[in-house]
């Protein structure tokens, strides 16, 4: 099983992620649950593969519960 890195972002309007390990992949959405979520779902539907996923969030960003 592959390992595919998320990296998360927090932008005033909601947040994002995209992979390094995946070249043009990204998601969107109003809180970084969603936008997991969204991780979750979409990473192995663009590999055709299941994959562990790793999560980032940049140092110093509060992450909701």
């Amino acid at each position: 099983m592959d390992t595919v890195r998320v990296i998360y972002h927090h932008e005033p309007d909601g947040w994002w992620a995209e992979s390094p390990d995946i070249e043009g992949w990204s998601a969107a959405g109003d809180t970084y649950a969603e936008v997991r979520q969204l991780a979750h779902e979409g990473v192995p539907f663009t590999l055709g593969r299941d994959a562990a996923l790793e999560h980032y969030v940049p140092a110093g960003e509060r992450v909701p519960a």
